[in-house]
């Protein structure tokens, strides 16, 4: 193993600077031209695809629909290709000699443009035999849920937690076990194939099956050096995150009060933080590939291609000219990114069923609370029941607040305002009672706007159309927000009521936004980066994140630019806004270079 360590850093020394050059011109044609020719197909295959934005409650639909699977299939072969593509061109330069590093950077894409189609079947190779191994799992995970979770809310599931949420755990946990086992032995049965092709004109199949042949007389430590090298490629972000967190924070809070002093010092903290992030993901990248190279020059042999060539010592300043464009692109994203810091911090709050950490969710209490802390929405869920009546609920069934293994669409109003709705959250709450849509307008009218969640059943078909009379009778319509998780709520709603503000909840986008159906894009906080914020802008939308309710969350959302946070705790956003409000400049601007950096 230190063998094949010593050769992994002989081989990065000799050619680091072809290999950088290389880099730079693959991530620049990805950026420049691959990544939009994505997007226009993906563009292209609206017809098929549906949506760009992926509802909540479209997601099954979609992932096991035709348009699904080719959108999944197409994003899983690009992804896959590009790293194969740029591993093989890292192993051509490490197989050449010496020369200019610019001659081998355009010598190797010229490579790689020839063996193009090969490489390009082994991808769909590599992915069709990972989706084989996986599928079994897969399927395993899909029965269990239909199975032992999706007869049942999954709000009931995450609160009472019975015997069949440890039953699906476990069983998705020893499926997923089988994933990395078998999925990851695979991989490293054909972690040679790549050189076999490039370097020995073989074949993608031949490629494959000797690189199996190879791998399996192979010792162990040459695995362990391959599996710590992928552990290496996850960590870099992470730790070069981590410390720019650490020592970013500490210099800012150092300095004067001073703009002056601050944004050129902080604009030299993010222009560092780029330029390591690239270094790092390029140093990483380029490792593991020359690790993987000298793998193969072990296992195989091979010994045709000489690296006796090296650069000068005395590199002509054309050879440093890709540090330097390296460093000059970090300060220009740089200089975009401070640009980009905003010191106001326009967003609105959203009581998510109200000030749910206080109170029952969706009742009269709840909705008071959110109002008392400070919520410029209150969000409520809504149903109907068996006389037609809206009223707050959200579960599909009553098992959680009632305890019934019923809809709430089965009862009549009277029927469940016969009902308990607040003692499964506490004893103070024992004379709650269910809310209807009526009781939430005079609530909050003139308090705060309502942000009405549609959940329209099979056997209540009427939902949208009565709440939306009923907003129109209540003269309600102005600033309220209907939202819902799928299309043809909100297309009807729009349809009934066009000055309607509506929203869509969605899981994830999938292509360009061209639809023209919601003004409001509500996404789930795990979803939410940086270009989703820009990208949505840019189509004319507000982002709305659901359900953040930590400061630091809050925090980074606002520095995002998200339009409207959605948390079940409106009193401590509330708060948290008022405290940066009368933050320095310098807190302030730490706060958010942190949060960039997150």
């Amino acid at each position: 193993m230190k063998i094949l360590a010593l050769h992994t850093l002989a081989f990065l020394h000799v050619h680091r600077r072809a290999l950088l050059v290389f880099y730079l011109f693959f991530t620049g044609l990805v950026l420049a031209a691959i990544a939009p020719l994505f997007s226009s197909a993906l563009t292209a295959l609206r017809p098929i695809t549906g949506h760009a934005a992926i509802s909540t409650g479209g997601l099954v639909q979609f992932v096991v629909s035709p348009g699904g699977l080719l959108w999944i299939s197409a994003t899983a072969t690009l992804t896959a290709l590009l790293v194969i593509l740029q591993q093989a061109g890292m192993t051509w330069i490490a197989a050449s000699g010496g020369g200019r590093e610019y001659r081998i950077a355009i010598a190797t894409l010229w490579a790689l443009a020839r063996r193009f189609k090969q490489l390009l079947t082994l991808t769909l190779l590599q992915l069709s035999g990972h989706a084989l191994i996986a599928v079994p799992f897969l399927l395993a995970i899909v029965v269990s849920y239909q199975w032992l979770i999706s007869p049942h809310d999954i709000y009931y599931l995450k609160l009472e937690r019975p015997p069949e949420v440890w039953w699906f755990l476990g069983i998705s946990g020893v499926a997923a076990l089988g994933i990395a086992v078998c999925n990851g032995w695979l991989y490293l049965r054909w972690v040679l194939s790549v050189p076999l092709l490039l370097l020995e004109r073989r074949g993608a199949r031949d490629a494959l099956k000797q690189s199996s042949r190879y791998i399996h007389g192979q010792r162990l430590p040459v695995m362990g050096a391959i599996i710590a090298g992928l552990v290496g490629l996850a960590l870099i972000p992470i730790v070069v995150t981590w410390l720019f967190q650490a020592v970013g924070g500490e210099i800012i809070t150092s300095l004067p009060e001073r703009m002056g002093v601050l944004m050129p010092v902080t604009l030299g903290l993010i222009a560092l933080y780029i330029l390591f992030t690239l270094t790092a993901a390029f140093a990483g990248m380029a490792a593991y590939s020359m690790l993987i190279y000298s793998v193969y020059r072990q296992a195989t042999g091979h010994h045709r291609h000489s690296t006796a060539q090296t650069l000068p010592r005395r590199a002509s300043p054309l050879a440093w000219s890709a540090e330097l464009l390296i460093i000059i692109l970090a300060a220009t994203q740089a200089w975009f990114v401070l640009q980009s810091f905003d010191h106001r911090d326009d967003v609105s709050i959203t009581a998510h069923r109200g000030s749910a950490f206080k109170a029952p969710e969706n009742t009269v209490s709840a909705i008071r609370q959110a109002i008392e802390d400070g919520a410029d929405y209150v969000e409520v869920d809504i149903r109907m029941t068996a006389d037609g009546v809206p009223v707050l609920w959200h579960d599909t069934d009553m098992r959680r607040v009632f305890g019934l293994n019923a809809r709430i669409s089965d009862i009549t109003l009277e029927e469940a305002r016969a009902r308990d709705a607040g003692s499964w959250f506490g004893p103070a709450f024992s004379d709650e009672r269910i809310a209807t849509l009526e009781q939430v307008i005079e609530t909050t009218r003139g308090q705060a706007h309502l942000y009405l969640d549609l959940k329209p059943a099979p056997e209540t078909p009427d939902l949208t159309r009565e709440v939306v009379h009923m907003l129109q009778r209540m003269d309600a319509v102005e600033n309220t927000v209907i939202a819902a998780a799928e299309w043809r709520v909100l297309a009807e709603a729009r349809q009934l009521e066009p000055s309607l503000k509506t929203s869509l909840l969605a899981q994830f986008i999938v292509g360009p936004l061209w639809e023209q159906h919601f003004d409001i894009l509500g996404l789930r906080q795990n979803r939410v980066t940086p270009a989703t914020v820009a990208r949505t802008h840019r189509a004319g939308n507000e982002l709305h994140v659901w359900t953040v309710n930590t400061p630091q969350a809050m925090s980074r959302f606002i520095d995002m630019g998200v339009d409207n946070i959605i948390t079940d705790r409106p009193a401590v956003l509330a708060q948290l806004l008022q405290r940066r409000q009368a933050l320095t400049d310098a807190e302030l601007l730490v706060i958010k270079l942190r949060n960039w950096l997150r």
